[in-house]
Formats: structure tokens, C-alpha cells, sequence
């Protein structure tokens, strides 16, 4: 390992407030600064609009009260709501929904897709010994993910075995 270069700088006064307000709960100096220019550095294209939408959508999805539907399955709802489209069909246009997202998510792992899909909000994951375990708050977000996953997992050929638990889908990919 190469000798750390030592630097000086100067700090405002709030800059000061909060780089001790960092320190204080035993943490280096050098390490928050270090954490604080990787952190710039990876969102250093982003302005103050961009950090703020972030912020807020962190907020949004934190409450547990908001979800990220794709587009094409809000379309679907929103034509059965308005009666251009009936109910019976639902289950038709969800799993060609999920089929279009097979092929969007060939080159993927199962983690980057589980990943990806907890991000959304629908549920939360966990990894055990055999698998993945999908925690769900509703059973109604647990059928419309068993049957989306379903779909995904077979359209990328994937051998899979998905064990439903009252609030919860675990699952477990088959070699």
C-alpha cells in the first residue's frame, strides 16, 4: 500500500460545524474526508435540482407509502379504470408486461434483478441459505410479483421454485 499524501484545506464556518459534527462520533478526519470525495466524485454531474428530486424520492419510497411502477402496467390499470380495457384481461397483459421485462433484463444476475425489483418498493429481500425470501405488506403486491417474477424468471430461462408463505415468497433458483 502507497504512504497516504497529507493535504491541508480551509473550511467555512458551517463546512467546519459539519465536518465536527462527522468526526464527532469517532471517526478519522481523514476518513470522512475520504468518504466525502468519493461521494462528490460519483454525483458530481448532479445539480442541486437533481439532488433535491433524489432526496425527495428517497423520502417517497422511505414511507413505504409509494411504489415505481413501470409505465406499461400503469397503462394497463389505468385502461381497465377507465373502461377501455376489461379486468379479465389483466392477467394477460401483466405477464406480457413481464416478458418484455425478460428480455430487458438479459444480462442480468438474479441479485441485480431482485435488486432492482426491491428497489420499486414492492417488497423487501433478504437472502438466506436456500435463496431469496420476499417480504410482502399486502397480498395483493405478493400475487402480482409471484406472477411477474414467474414470468421473468422463465422468459430468461431460469429453473426456479418459488414457495409462497402467507407474507412472504421465497425463492430458490434450480441448477
Amino acid at each position: 500500500m502507497s504512504v497516504p499524501k497529507r493535504t491541508s484545506i480551509a473550511l467555512d464556518p458551517e463546512s467546519e460545524r459539519i465536518f465536527q459534527e462527522l468526526t464527532s462520533g469517532g471517526e478519522s478526519q481523514s476518513n470522512v474526508i475520504r468518504r466525502a470525495l468519493r461521494l462528490f466524485y460519483e454525483f458530481r454531474s448532479l445539480d442541486r435540482k437533481d439532488l433535491d428530486r433524489l432526496k425527495l424520492y428517497w423520502e417517497m419510497l422511505q414511507s413505504g407509502e409509494h411504489v415505481v411502477l413501470d409505465l406499461d402496467h400503469l397503462l394497463v390499470l389505468l385502461k381497465i379504470a377507465e373502461g377501455t380495457d376489461v379486468p379479465s384481461n389483466w392477467s394477460e397483459s401483466h405477464r406480457a408486461v413481464a416478458a418484455n421485462h425478460a428480455e430487458q433484463f438479459r444480462g442480468m444476475d438474479i441479485d441485480q434483478i431482485l435488486a432492482r425489483l426491491e428497489t420499486c418498493n414492492f417488497f423487501r429481500l433478504s437472502t438466506g441459505q436456500e435463496g431469496y425470501v420476499l417480504v410482502f405488506g399486502f397480498p395483493e403486491i405478493k400475487r402480482f410479483m409471484k406472477a411477474f417474477l414467474e414470468e421473468i424468471l422463465k422468459g430468461m430461462k431460469m429453473r426456479f421454485e418459488i414457495k409462497e408463505d402467507l407474507t412472504k415468497l421465497r425463492l430458490k433458483l434450480l441448477k
